[in-house]
């Protein structure tokens, strides 16, 4: 497999949006290349296909008041919220062109939760995967969220991995349907690490991990 790693800061939702549906259809016309698309998006609460209405919290008026965009996306999952302070990674990819079968989407999730644990580890931070919601966790804390979503063989969507403190943003919402969810982030560990940086060792540390599949 032959990755291309790609970093945007500072993108609006729909731009990411048609960025990542243009390497889509470059991953089906090409199996063998797949894309790392890391991001640092506009502030957007964004609802899965399982996302209750009700689960948006604030107002309308007030998603105004504090520059949060509301969208619809298309992978699974409720109600979460990306922006300044994330790193959203998106593996868009062929599961064939990994040497997977379409069915194997659970084999695909865990391989990419476990790399991504292993660049949180390799920050020192106690972090652990857990399955009852799916993420990553420093005790009852989620570090890193995950919304997959799969097509055709192909993976879109991703994970968004915490790099500042995000709980103001998270209480507009009821993320992935849990009211009291309490978050962590890098900086509560390393308050020196840098987002280029922290992007850097993620993208690599996924890409080490497809390698053993």
């Amino acid at each position: 497999m032959n990755w291309t790693v790609i970093f945007k800061r500072n993108i609006a939702w729909n731009e990411l949006e048609k960025l990542q549906q243009d390497f889509v259809v470059q991953a089906q016309t090409v199996p063998s290349t797949g894309f790392l698309l890391l991001s640092e998006p506009h502030s957007t609460f964004t609802s899965g296909r399982n996302a209750p209405a009700a689960d948006l919290v604030w107002s309308e008026s007030v998603c105004l008041e504090n520059q949060v965009g509301v969208e619809r996306v298309t992978r699974g999952g409720r109600w979460t919220y990306h922006g300044p302070g994330q790193i959203l990674c998106y593996p868009i990819v062929s599961l064939q062109g990994l040497g997977l079968q379409k069915k194997q989407v659970r084999l695909f999730s865990d391989t990419f939760r476990s790399a991504a644990l292993s660049a949180c580890l390799d920050l020192k931070i106690p972090a652990q995967a857990q399955d009852e919601p799916f993420g990553i966790f420093v005790g009852n804390k989620k570090l890193a969220s995950f919304g997959l979503s799969f097509s055709a063989g192909i993976s879109s969507h991703g994970m968004a991995l915490y790099l500042t403190p995000q709980e103001d943003f998270f209480t507009g919402i009821h993320p992935c349907g849990v009211a009291q969810q309490t978050f962590t982030c890098i900086h509560d560990f390393h308050p020196q690490v840098k987002w280029y940086d922290a992007a850097v060792l993620l993208a690599n540390s996924i890409e080490k991990g497809f390698k053993s599949l």
